[in-house]
């Protein structure tokens, strides 16, 4: 019977948690040291009550905390009417019975009725007691009666069964949790001991000397017993895990002998027990009791205010709120309201529970937040959002118009627009810049357009503007040119799409100038544009026209006339290069082929009457051939011819030489045709002189004179222009000849012919004239023979 009731309290319990941890709750840490009345006073008006610890937020406001703090839990709460007599109580009588109900069968083999735990029932606000979490040894038992001084002849003698198989949950010291966030989601305040928050709340307290002295000696108290309990203890489970769960006991008399009176070392708990406690967190988490007089900080809760405001009469530039009034206390309301474009901010308080905002800018999104104010502190806000209602556009014109599309501008409102809608016919477009190209018309048709401005969310629209305007008529298709000559050019379409009335053909010079400009019938398909100046390019233009004013696409083809020849072609050559230079036909759109010819046919484009060609070979041959070009159309070719100069051979050389011949060659000059050598050869001495010309690069000299030294020159000759000479010179071989000279010598001094010294002289001197007439000229040699004894 016993296990059934037990489970059915614990199912009990995890249901009042579950239901009362659901709550959205704020918590606030108060500073300033009250009794816990006066605390839980403060709590009652300026927020809702003391706090009601749950699994939930005891880790978070434990974390916070480096000291005592009052909770909304005391062993004694009145009742009235079977209900609990505090503002916030809200316990049913059956709930509470349920709860005295377990306690009263839990502990039924207590007869003592004055059990501790049959006291601690609900919290402040009236939630019931299912969580616990007491520092070990806590709450102190009522001490019982001490026994009259008597001796006993017997006693019960209990014998106790096995403890339940769960133990008791301890640890060797408490750890303060990492997170200030339960998973409930609750706040946690910490509010300091300012002196404007110590006068705000003025409760009737009482005697403050009484309150001194027996909150002094409390805390002295429980200093000691905090001293004595040093393990410390902390659970969320359900409140009888905080003990092992008592279990029935079977007594039975027994004869004893006579006691002994052991001192009692209950005196002290005796003395530390408190018959009206109330409930103090220590830093840690764990509870313990306290005078309810002692002077400690607190922690306050309150459930989160949800509220709505309702905002009417939108127009322009206003608007009026209204919203909920907030429960408690409330000494006024503080209005924000803020653009979320304009950035316009405005903060005012009030005590009713409406107000006109003026002032707004048009199509614009505000947020309001209105936060109740009680004992100087915000609740939470009542919110909302709303737009102003945006103006018209202005200057709706038509930018222009095509056959198929019109395009539409106006200028953006006063204020702010999020988007606007274009509606023609029966179509919506939604526009999101003040320009618009409206597409998929019918050419030639009236529409109407109509534009409105809007705001994000479609909820306010402005006033509408609109405009009209026809599409265009359509154009021709397949423009095409043909038959050109230096005067004219025939023009041919196919009809256009639907509906028009004659068709203007234009043509101009390039600079817009007018060349031609004629209306043609609607039936007819083509027209001969005449009186064009040759070699001209031609821009022509058709257009369909409706009532001669609104005009389609206009198509335009572009062509020219028929150029005529060039005249005075002039060439000029070097070894390298070829200019040619012309007069032009008559005529403004001309450039010029020319084509230059030698082994093969090169094309160039010239744009001006003058060419040059670079890198030709020398001595060669070139024809040029001169087109005049207008367009794609060509005059009748003029052609001319012309040599480059020729570059002189290069390293001429004696490659044979006789007594009587001597052969002569030399290198062609680079990059050459095929030219013509001019070769001389000559001899002073004996006044020869050869000329011959060859097409080879090697010649041979005949019937000269032995031991002769030749002087050979060679030329390029390239359409009787000739290059530089270029020279050599070699000896045919000699044949030699001997002569024999005899000298006479007389002098009037005697013996001196004889002397050495001079004949050596005399010798010398007939050397040196030799020299002078036959050197570079012939091979010759002087020897002085010495006359026998």
């Amino acid at each position: 019977m016993g296990k059934l009731q037990v489970k059915f309290c614990i199912f009990l319990c995890w249901a009042l948690t579950s239901m009362y941890s659901d709550a959205q709750r704020e918590y606030f840490i108060q500073r300033k040291n009250l009794t816990w009345v006066d605390a839980r006073n403060y709590c009652q008006a300026c927020f809702k009550e003391l706090v009601t610890l749950t699994p939930d937020n005891i880790q978070a406001l434990a974390r916070d905390i480096t000291s005592d703090h009052w909770i909304g839990l005391r062993k004694n709460f009145n009742f009235k009417n079977n209900s609990i007599d505090n503002s916030t109580g809200n316990l049913t009588s059956t709930v509470a019975s349920y709860t005295e109900s377990y306690f009263t069968t839990h502990y039924i083999n207590n007869s003592d009725s004055s059990s501790p735990i049959m006291n601690w029932t609900q919290w402040a606000n009236g939630d019931p007691l299912a969580f616990q979490n007491w520092y070990p040894g806590w709450p102190l038992p009522k001490p019982s009666p001490k026994p009259p001084n008597k001796t006993v002849c017997c006693s019960c003698s209990c014998t106790c069964p096995a403890r339940p198989t769960t133990p008791m949950t301890t640890n060797a010291e408490f750890t303060t949790p990492n997170t200030t966030t339960t998973q409930s989601g609750h706040n946690v305040t910490s509010w300091s001991d300012d002196p404007a928050e110590t006068t705000e709340f003025t409760p009737d307290f009482t005697d403050q000397s009484v309150v001194t002295d027996e909150s002094t000696t409390h805390a002295t108290r429980t200093e000691n017993m905090t001293t004595r309990r040093t393990t410390p203890y902390f659970t969320t489970s359900a409140p009888w895990t905080t003990a092992e769960m008592p279990l029935a006991a079977q007594c039975e008399k027994s004869p004893v002998q006579e006691p002994e009176e052991p001192e009692d070392e209950d005196d002290s708990d005796d003395e530390n027990y408190i018959e009206d406690s109330c409930v103090a967190m220590l830093s840690f988490g764990p509870w313990i009791e306290k005078s309810c007089l002692e002077r400690l900080p607190f922690i306050c809760y309150e459930d989160r205010f949800m509220g709505q405001v309702s905002v009417t009469n939108i127009t322009f530039e206003s608007a009026n709120l209204t919203w909920l009034v907030a429960p408690g206390d409330i000494s006024h309301y503080r209005v924000e309201v803020e653009g979320q474009k304009d950035n316009k901010t405005w903060e005012f308080s009030v005590t009713d529970l409406t107000c006109g905002l003026s002032n707004l800018t048009a199509g614009t999104s505000y947020s309001v937040q209105v936060f109740p104010v009680k004992c100087k502190r915000d609740l939470n806000p009542e919110n909302a959002t709303f737009y102003t209602i945006p103006k018209a556009v202005t200057n709706l014109t038509v930018s222009s118009v095509e056959k198929n599309s019109v395009f539409l501008r106006w200028e953006k409102p006063e204020g702010n627009v999020d988007f606007y809608r274009l509606t023609y016919e029966t179509t919506p477009v939604k526009v999101t810049t003040e320009r618009i190209k409206v597409e998929g018309l019918i050419p030639g048709t009236p529409y109407n357009f109509t534009v409105v401005s809007g705001v994000n969310d479609a909820s306010k629209w402005s006033y509408e503007a609109h405009v009209s305007a026809y599409t265009k008529p359509d154009k021709v298709y397949n423009l095409t040119v043909s038959g050109n000559t230096k005067e004219s050019i025939l023009v041919k379409w196919d009809r256009p799409v639907g509906n028009f009335t004659d068709i203007l053909v234009v043509a101009n010079y390039p600079n817009g100038a007018s060349l031609f400009n004629r209306t043609v019938k609607s039936n007819q398909q083509n027209v001969t544009v005449t009186d064009l100046p040759p070699a001209t390019h031609i821009f022509i233009y058709v257009t369909v026209r409706v009532n001669n004013d609104l005009v389609g696409e206009t198509k335009m083809i572009d062509s020219f006339t028929t150029p005529g020849p060039i005249s005075n072609l002039i060439l000029t050559t070097t070894s390298d290069s070829l200019t040619a230079t012309w007069k032009p036909p008559v005529g403004s759109a001309l450039n010029y082929t020319v084509e230059r010819c030698l082994d093969r046919c090169v094309n160039e484009t010239s744009v001006t009457t003058n060419i040059a060609f670079k890198n030709l070979k020398n001595a060669a041959n070139y024809s040029v051939t001169v087109y005049a070009v207008s367009g794609q159309f060509t005059s009748t070719p003029v052609s001319a011819y012309k040599f480059t100069l020729p570059n002189s051979p290069t390293n001429p050389r004696a490659t044979s030489v006789s007594k009587d011949s001597i052969t002569f060659a030399w290198n062609a000059p680079k990059n050459t045709s095929a030219p013509t050598y001019g070769v001389t050869l000559n001899s002073s001495f004996w006044g020869q002189s050869w000329n011959y010309t060859t097409s080879d690069t090697t010649f041979t000299f005949l019937n000269l004179t032995s031991g002769t030294n030749y002087a050979f020159s060679v030329y390029a000759i390239a359409d009787r222009q000739e290059s530089a000479s270029v020279y050599c010179a070699d000896f045919t071989v000699e044949d030699l000849e001997e002569i024999s000279l005899s000298m006479l010598c007389s002098s009037s001094e005697a013996l001196l012919c004889d002397e050495e010294s001079t004949r050596k002289g005399v010798f010398n001197e007939l050397k040196e004239k030799f020299r002078t007439l036959l050197d570079g000229h012939i091979d010759w040699h002087l020897e002085r023979q010495m006359k026998q004894g």
